[in-house]
C-alpha cells in the first residue's frame, strides 16, 4: 500500500507522537509512505529521521492556505498514493481542499471530542473523508450528532509503546507527588491543579506538584502558584524524554481537564503503576474503565477535587489497587494493537475503493 500521510501540528503533543508510532510501524510492515508536515514542525524531523518515510514539509497556514494547499497537491501528485491518511484536523482539512483525496480514499483520525461545526464549508470537508477512525466511543458520539454516519466510523484507541509500561519501587511519603502531564494551552487543568495542590497543603497535607509539558500560559499557572504562596512545591519541568520514569515516581496523576477525546496521559499513567485522579468529560471514562481503574470527579471544583486526592492519598490500599487495575487496564492499550486495527482500515477503505 502507497499511503499518503498528513499531520499538519505545530507541535509534538499526543496526537503527533501517535502519528509518529503508527507511520513507522506501518513502514516495517512493508507499506510506503509518504509523509507531508507542517515546516519546522517536529514531527517532521522525528519521522525524517526513518529513512523508509519520504518526508515532505509544507508551508505553515491554515488548512485551506493556497500554498499549503498546492504543496499538498505535488506531493500527491508524484508520489500517487493508494490511500489518503490525515492524522489531525488541518491535515484533513488539506486533503480535502486540495482535493488529493477525490480519486483516492481518505481516512481522518479523528482524537477530540469537540463537535463539529454545522457550517456549510464544515459539512463538506466531513463528507471528503470515506472512514473515520475515533480514538473513544465519545468522540464517535459527537461524529454522529454533527451527521457522519455511524458505517464510516471506527473505534480505534491510541497505543502505548513498550517504553510505557515500567515498574518502579512505590516512592514513600511524604511529601505525596503529585504530577501533571500536558500541554498549558488553557484547556487541560493545570490551574485546577494549583488550586487543589493549596487546598492540600492548607489543610496540612504534606504534598508538592510535578508539571511536564510547554506551552503558552504556563506563566500564568505559574504565577497563580506563587499567589497561593505554594511556588516552592511546584515543579516545572518542561519536555522530557523519560515520562514514564516520571509518572512511575508520583502517587496521583492530576488531570482536570474541561474536555477530552481519550488522554493517552491517563493510560500513560495506568501503565506506569500511577493512579489517576481526572474530570469525568469526554472519553475519559472509557480509558479508567468507568472509574474501576482510576478516580473520576463529576466537575472542576477544587474543593471537589481536594476531596478526592485527599482521600486517596490518605488510602494507601485503594491506591493500590488501582495501580493494579490501572496496569490491567492499560495492557489492552498498546501500540501493536493500534496498528493492526489502523491497518486493517486503510486496506479496507483501499479495498472498497476499487
Amino acid at each position: 500500500m502507497r499511503l499518503l500521510a498528513l499531520d499538519l501540528g505545530p507541535g509534538l503533543r499526543g496526537g503527533q507522537g501517535q502519528t509518529a508510532l503508527l507511520l513507522e510501524a506501518l513502514a516495517d510492515r512493508g507499506h510506503v509512505i509518504r509523509f507531508v508536515g507542517r515546516r519546522g514542525a517536529p514531527l517532521a524531523e522525528v519521522l525524517r529521521g526513518r529513512g523508509a518515510i519520504d518526508v515532505v514539509e509544507a508551508p505553515a497556514g491554515s488548512e485551506a492556505s493556497p500554498l499549503l494547499l498546492m504543496a499538498v497537491a505535488r506531493a500527491a501528485r508524484l508520489f500517487r498514493p493508494d490511500v489518503v491518511y490525515a492524522g489531525d484536523s488541518r491535515g484533513h482539512g488539506a486533503a480535502v481542499w486540495s482535493r488529493v483525496c477525490a480519486a483516492r480514499p481518505l481516512v481522518v483520525h479523528r482524537r477530540v471530542a469537540f463537535r463539529p461545526s454545522g457550517h456549510p464549508l464544515s459539512r463538506a470537508k466531513y463528507r471528503g473523508a470515506d472512514r473515520f477512525l475515533a480514538v473513544s466511543k465519545a468522540v464517535e458520539a459527537t461524529l454522529v450528532t454533527a451527521g457522519v454516519d455511524v458505517g464510516r466510523i471506527v473505534v480505534v484507541h491510541d497505543g502505548l509503546p513498550p517504553g510505557a509500561f515500567v515498574n518502579v519501587p512505590i516512592v514513600p511519603a511524604p511529601p505525596f507527588r503529585l504530577i501533571h502531564v500536558g500541554a498549558f494551552d488553557g484547556r487541560k487543568g493545570q490551574r485546577a491543579a494549583v488550586e487543589t495542590l493549596a487546598l492540600l497543603v492548607k489543610g496540612g497535607l504534606d504534598a508538592t506538584l510535578l508539571f511536564l509539558g510547554t506551552g503558552p500560559e504556563r506563566p500564568a499557572v505559574e504565577a497563580r502558584a506563587a499567589t497561593l504562596g505554594i511556588a516552592n512545591r511546584c515543579d516545572f519541568a518542561g519536555q522530557v524524554g523519560d515520562v514514564a520514569v516520571r509518572l512511575a515516581a508520583s502517587h496521583l496523576l492530576l488531570l482536570p481537564t474541561d474536555n477530552e477525546g481519550a488522554p493517552l496521559s491517563l493510560a500513560e499513567a495506568m501503565a506506569a503503576g500511577c493512579p489517576v485522579v481526572a474530570h469525568d468529560v469526554g472519553g475519559v471514562s472509557e480509558i479508567v474503565a468507568g472509574g474501576a481503574a482510576g478516580v473520576l470527579v463529576p466537575s472542576l471544583d477544587p474543593v471537589a477535587w481536594e476531596g478526592a486526592v485527599r482521600d486517596l492519598l490518605l488510602d494507601p490500599v485503594r491506591r493500590a489497587h488501582l495501580r493494579q487495575a490501572g496496569r490491567s487496564a492499560a495492557a489492552g492499550r498498546t501500540i501493536a494493537l493500534t496498528v493492526e486495527k489502523v491497518e486493517a482500515e486503510l486496506l479496507r477503505a483501499l479495498g472498497e475503493s476499487a
